[in-house]
């Protein structure tokens, strides 16, 4: 399954950078990683809040531990590093790209 969405996700990838500008490209995969981070963390806050019994052997227990500290981990560094780049994230997320420009505001972005 995953190597499905890693092939579907570099074929996206690779159509993209053929027909669209770097700051369209930005843009559809900054949004993406936000959309998936705030899916993972939300997953995470539910089974952390949830507090389920669940059956299961050890070597099950061990894997879902551990599939349960990487995703919380990547959640708390998703947090950092959007604390980090706030800034540089809004600016992609939302910044005017070259064809939405027009007259001065066009002239004034090649000398920035």
């Amino acid at each position: 399954m995953e190597l499905y969405l890693f092939i579907a996700l570099f074929l996206i990838y690779i159509l993209t950078s053929l027909m669209a500008n770097k700051a369209v490209i930005r843009k559809v995969f900054l949004a993406a990683f936000l959309i998936s981070f705030v899916i993972t963390a939300a997953a995470v806050g539910f089974l952390r809040l949830s507090n389920q019994d669940v059956m299961m052997n050890a070597a099950e227990l061990s894997w879902y531990y551990i599939l349960y500290l990487s995703a919380s981990m990547m959640a708390a560094l998703g947090v950092i590093n959007l604390w980090m780049f706030r800034r540089q994230a809004w600016k992609i997320l939302f910044a005017k790209t070259s064809e939405e420009n027009t007259g001065k505001e066009e002239d004034n972005s090649r000398f920035s």
